[in-house]
């Protein structure tokens, strides 16, 4: 009694795993057949049923073991696998519908002249729309009323705020610094350029990598190998010895050639790759990176905020030793007015203004922002008033005052901006972009090892001093670097993308591989492989370098695999293994492939 109670619980537990964890493998086995396709959920399937049957037939007949335990390994190694792709795309999308919540409501004029929130869909070609300051345009439009700064950094790859006017165009997913915009609705809802970019995300589905490809490809030839020996094993076995000869041995066929050294040796070698990635500050979950980063060829980089950092600095700050107040109540006036403001341009001036020890404690009156041009305040100093302005030189009564003054700095690139003093040109701060520590070296340890670096920027003047192999095109547009990336794949170049704006999503998910940095917006984030968990570049030639020692280790065990298998199944069929020694075999292969994967990592 004690022996069948036992066996039933084995039985029925192995059924319960099949009932509800089994059912995706099951399906996609099905979907195999009818594909007339073969893959390797057809030879986990088949091992996990031999395994199955074989143990019923010896709960049944008492003779030799069973290993029950096989159906639940088999099974749980798909789930993972399959959870991780999963949970992968689920991420990608929820951006993706995050974005598109956010760029949908529109603010617009009715029949009657009066303004009202609707949705994006509600919204047709034609229509006035306003976008306040500080808000998002949600369509693609002409500018009929407002000047002021726009922010378009995510879809160009521009670091400033850009000066839009009457008759300019916007897209959608800038942003208004300064200035309320009416326009005229030219791309609304599922035609804007940002629906073509989301589009893209949405459609994209996740993609094996090349080392699974690999795997898949030895389970086209393996697979029928498998069912034409164990077939044979049954019939031989049947015709020249008893029925239990052909079952047991034809299972023990089945039994051995279990993907386990292969379905679980490569997972668990991917998984201590993707750690050791994490330990440099490559963070992933997704397996195909190691295949991208070990195959890449060449690199793609975005440049505003990923080759330099997302914050603007001051390199250079002049001041006119000729005053009528004193230098540091200049400064720190300066400092008393941008430091409330929400500008890339303001939050660089009180960052270097706050370092350099100015105390930003002072009397100002009558602060109000030029739109598109700079601010405007007046500075109370004991008795007298100074009317102060901060911004472009076209604040300037004379472009010769500003011409002298633009002599007198050392610092030619950049972007400057104006202080004036009662309508005269009293100081200048100069703004530029910083490349983030280590991108010279990572272009030089790239070049050792053959890996070509390329920059693929939005920005249409951008500012920088590269090496002679790095190579630089700008004022791309989204679409402009899906074409370069295709041409790259097209020339069998792997090539990986790294970026951080919602401009490189589209090339992304063309490139065969792609990071984004930690920094990034959300969506590009959740549609890259990886992320730069500390925005540092120079982590990306160490990847590549352990990818490779990594991708060299899989290679080998896919081919140990395969050898293991065929001198087993021919033990097997000719009665040599017992479905117990079959079982063990293939236990103790799984354990020394696996840790023969991950002996490698230790040196590397």
């Amino acid at each position: 009694m004690a022996y069948w109670i036992l066996h039933g619980g084995l039985i029925l537990s192995a059924l319960a795993v099949m009932t509800f964890l089994g059912g995706p493998l099951f399906a996609s086995t099905l979907a195999m057949f009818r594909g007339r396709r073969l893959s390797i959920e057809g030879l986990f399937t088949l091992s996990l049923l031999g395994a199955f049957v074989g143990s019923v037939v010896g709960s049944l007949t008492g003779q030799g073991s069973v290993y029950y335990e096989v159906v639940s390994i088999v099974i749980a190694i798909y789930t993972f696998g399959r959870m991780l792709g999963e949970r992968s795309q689920a991420k990608m999308k929820l951006e993706s519908a995050r974005l598109r919540e956010r760029f949908d409501r529109v603010t617009v004029q009715s029949e009657e002249g009066d303004w009202r929130v609707c949705s994006l869909a509600e919204v047709s070609v034609g229509t006035l729309v306003r976008v306040e300051p500080g808000g998002p345009f949600t369509v693609d439009g002409i500018i009929q009323t407002g000047v002021g700064y726009v922010q378009e950094t995510a879809l160009t790859g521009e670091p400033l705020p850009v000066v839009r006017r009457a008759g300019d165009r916007v897209r959608a997913g800038a942003w208004s610094v300064d200035s309320r915009f009416e326009l005229v609705v030219e791309q609304g809802a599922g035609t804007r350029e940002l629906d073509a970019i989301l589009q893209t995300v949405e459609g994209a589905d996740g993609r094996p990598s090349q080392v699974q490809t690999q795997a898949n490809d030895l389970i086209r030839i393996f697979l029928p190998i498998v069912v034409a020996v164990s077939a044979a094993t049954a019939l031989f076995w049947g015709l020249t010895g008893t029925w239990m000869d052909a079952v047991l041995n034809s299972m023990a066929v089945l039994l051995v050639a279990c993907p386990c050294a292969l379905g679980l040796a490569t997972p668990v070698a991917i998984s201590q790759g993707l750690f050791r990635l994490a330990q440099l500050g490559l963070v992933s979950r997704d397996g195909a990176l190691i295949d991208a980063l070990a195959r890449t060829r060449r690199v793609f980089f975005d440049k505003t905020g990923t080759l330099s950092e997302s914050d603007l600095r001051v390199t250079e700050l002049w001041v006119d030793t000729d005053l009528p107040i004193k230098r540091n109540e200049l400064l720190a006036s300066v400092l008393a007015a941008e430091s409330g403001l929400e500008h890339p341009v303001a939050r660089a001036l009180t960052k270097y203004l706050k370092s350099e020890g100015i105390d930003g404690a002072c009397e100002l009156q009558n602060l109000q922002v030029i739109a598109g041009q700079g601010i405007a305040y007046d500075l109370v100093a004991g008795e007298a008033r100074h009317r102060f302005q901060v911004g472009e030189a076209s604040l300037a009564g004379s472009e010769q005052a500003i011409e002298e003054v633009v002599k007198a700095l050392h610092e030619t690139k950049g972007r400057r901006v104006f202080v004036y003093l009662d309508d005269r040109v009293v100081a200048c701060l100069v703004l530029g972009e910083r490349l983030r520590v280590g991108v010279d070296q990572t272009w030089a340890t790239l070049d050792a090892l053959e890996i070509r670096s390329h920059i693929l920027t939005g920005d249409p003047l951008p500012e920088l001093t590269l090496p002679p192999g790095v190579k630089i095109e700008q004022g791309l547009s989204s679409a402009d670097k899906v074409e370069r990336v295709r041409d790259s794949v097209g020339a069998g170049e792997s090539p990986l993308f790294v970026g951080d704006g919602i401009n490189d999503v589209a090339a992304m998910l063309q490139a065969s591989g792609s990071i984004a940095m930690h920094s990034g917006a959300g969506l590009t984030r959740s549609v890259a492989m990886g992320q730069l968990s500390d925005d540092q570049i120079e982590v990306i030639p160490q990847a590549v370098s352990l990818s490779r020692a990594i991708l060299r280790k899989l290679r080998g065990n896919l081919l140990y695999a395969f050898v293991y298998n065929l001198i087993g199944m021919a033990l097997a069929a000719t009665g040599l293994l017992h479905p117990v020694a079959a079982a063990l075999i293939m236990l103790v292969s799984s354990f020394w492939v696996t840790a023969r994967a991950l002996s490698g990592h230790s040196r590397i």
